[in-house]
C-alpha cells in the first residue's frame, strides 16, 4: 500500500470515529435533556399533590394540564393497579410494580416497562396503597433512535468528503516525492546532468528536495574532479612519456652509432658519449623529480626550520641577474621569516626563475614584490614576457600543463617544473596562482603561510 493510501485510509478512519463518537454524544445528551424535563415535571407535580390532604384528588385536578402520555395509577398490593384516568383502547397503562420499584420511585423518577417505556414517581398513601403517575418516554427513544441514524448518515458523508479531500490533499502534497525518487533512480543510473526542481509548498518537502539537489551537486563536483584528476594525471603521465623518450632516443641513437661504425674518429666518439653522459643525467633528473613529486603527494614535507625566505628570493634573483645582466629587476622585498623546507623552498623559486631565464626575452623586466596577508607571505612575480592565451593561464592554474608547452619551443630540462612548483607549495599548505602580468607577461603568485611547518 502506498503512503498517500495509508494516509486517506487513516484520515478516513479519524473521520469515522471522531464524527460517530461526537454524534453519539450528542444524540445522548439530548436524550437524557428530554428525560430531565419530563423528571422535573413530574417530581415538582408530586411535591405539589403530596403537600395536599388528599393526593389523588389533587392529582386528578392537575391532569388536564399535564402531558397526554401522563398516566396515573392507584396501586394497592396484592390486587390490580386502578388506573385514575379515563380508560380508553389506546390509552397508557402502567403494570404491575414491586415493593422494592415503588420504594425507588419514593426518591427519583424510574423507568418502567419493557414494550412502552414510563417514566414514573410514586407516594406513599399508607394501608400498602401507591400513588404512582408518570409520563410515557416512547416518543424520546423513537427521537433517540432516528437521531442516531440521522447522525450516523451525516457521519458516513462526512467520512467520504474528508476522505477524498485527504487523498485529494495527501496526493499533491507528496507529488514531489515521487519526483524526488523519479530523480534519484535515474541519478543511480549515471544521470548526473539533470536537475531537481524545488518548488513543494511543503517545508518539510522543500528541504527535502533542497537536501537531494545539494547532495547531487556535490556527486556531480565530484565527478567532475575526478575526470579533472584523470584528465591531469593523463597529461602529466605525457609529460613523464615525452620526457623520457626524447633522451632515451638520443641514447639510443648514439649507442647505435658506437655500435655500428667501427672507424669512426676521435671528435665523433666524443661528442657521442658526451651527448649520452648529458642525456643519462637528464634522465636521473626526470627520475628524481618524478620521486620528488611522489613523496610530496603521500608525505609531509620534514626538516623544517625558520629562515629569511626573502633572502632566498633575492639570492636566485642575483642569479637570474647574472645570467641575463640587460633585463632590469625591481625587488620590493622586506625579510620575512618563515618555518618550512629550506631546501623544497629553494627548488621552489629555482623554478620560477629557471622558467622566466628560459621563456622570456633577455631584456624583458621583472617586477618581484613581497607582502604579508592573513598570515601569509605572498610573492607577486611579474615579467614583460610575450604572454600567454587566457586558456593557457586556466591550464597552468589548474597544473595540467607544462611551461615549455606553451611559452617556447625550448624543451630542456625535466618538463615537470610546474607539477613541483604546485606540490612544493601546497604540501607547505600554500598555493600558486597565474594570472595575467600588468606588465604585458606571466603574473606568478605564490602564498606560503608564516609559519608553514611549525604546526606540521
Amino acid at each position: 500500500m502506498t503512503l498517500a493510501r495509508r494516509i486517506s485510509l487513516v484520515t478516513s478512519l479519524t473521520i469515522v470515529v471522531t464524527t460517530a463518537l461526537f454524534a453519539t454524544l450528542a444524540a445522548f445528551s439530548s436524550r437524557n435533556a428530554a428525560l430531565d424535563a419530563v423528571d422535573q415535571r413530574i417530581t415538582e407535580l408530586r411535591r405539589t399533590v403530596a403537600e395536599s390532604g388528599d393526593p389523588v384528588s389533587a392529582l386528578l385536578q392537575s391532569v388536564e394540564s399535564t402531558s397526554p402520555d401522563f398516566v396515573a395509577t392507584l396501586i394497592v398490593v396484592g390486587e390490580d393497579p386502578i388506573s385514575l384516568l379515563e380508560s380508553t383502547p389506546t390509552a397508557p397503562t402502567i403494570a404491575p410494580l414491586t415493593i422494592d420499584q415503588l420504594s425507588s420511585a419514593l426518591g427519583d423518577a424510574i423507568t418502567i416497562g419493557s414494550g412502552i417505556p414510563f417514566r414514573v414517581v410514586s407516594i406513599g398513601l399508607g394501608n400498602e396503597q401507591w400513588l404512582v403517575f408518570g409520563e410515557r418516554v416512547e416518543a424520546i427513544q423513537s427521537q433517540l433512535e432516528r437521531q442516531l441514524l440521522t447522525n450516523a448518515l451525516i457521519a458516513l458523508l462526512l467520512t467520504i468528503l474528508g476522505g477524498t479531500l485527504s487523498a485529494i490533499i495527501t496526493r499533491k502534497s507528496l507529488r514531489p516525492i515521487g519526483q524526488i525518487v523519479d530523480f534519484s533512480q535515474r541519478v543511480a543510473l549515471g544521470h548526473l546532468d539533470i536537475s531537481l526542481v524545488v518548488d513543494s509548498t511543503s517545508l518539510e518537502v522543500r528541504e527535502l528536495q533542497e537536501s537531494i539537489s545539494s547532495m547531487v551537486d556535490s556527486l556531480k563536483d565530484a565527478a567532475n574532479s575526478r575526470a579533472q584528476s584523470e584528465s591531469s594525471m593523463r597529461e602529466f603521465l605525457a609529460d613523464v612519456a615525452h620526457e623520457l623518450r626524447t633522451p632515451l632516443t638520443t641514447v639510443r641513437a648514439y649507442g647505435d652509432l658506437l655500435a655500428t661504425t667501427n672507424n669512426a674518429d676521435p671528435e665523433t666518439r666524443a661528442r657521442a658519449q658526451d651527448r649520452i653522459a648529458q642525456e643519462s643525467r637528464r634522465m636521473s633528473r626526470l627520475i628524481d623529480d618524478l620521486l620528488l613529486l611522489a613523496r610530496l603527494s603521500s608525505t609531509k614535507p620534514e626538516q623544517s626550520e625558520r629562515f629569511d625566505v626573502c633572502a632566498v628570493v633575492k639570492s636566485h634573483a642575483d642569479d637570474l641577474a647574472m645570467l641575463d645582466p640587460e633585463r632590469p629587476i625591481d625587488i620590493g622585498c622586506t625579510s620575512h621569516v618563515i618555518c618550512a623546507n629550506r631546501a623544497l623552498i629553494e627548488r621552489l623559486f629555482a623554478n620560477v626563475f629557471s622558467n622566466i631565464h628560459r621563456h622570456t626575452p633577455a631584456t624583458a623586466p621583472i617586477e618581484i614584490r613581497c607582502t604579508t596577508r592573513d598570515e601569509f607571505v605572498e610573492f607577486t612575480i611579474d615579467d614583460a614576457g610575450p604572454g600567454l592565451e587566457q586558456a593557457h593561464i586556466q591550464q597552468l592554474a589548474l597544473g595540467t600543463q607544462r611551461f615549455g608547452s606553451v611559452r617556447s619551443t625550448d624543451q630542456h630540462g625535466t618538463g615537470l617544473g610546474l607539477h613541483l612548483l604546485t606540490s612544493i607549495a601546497r604540501s607547505h599548505g600554500g598555493e600558486v596562482l597565474f594570472a595575467k602580468s600588468r606588465l604585458g607577461g606571466l603574473c606568478v603568485t605564490i602564498r606560503l603561510p608564516e609559519t608553514a611547518l611549525a604546526t606540521a
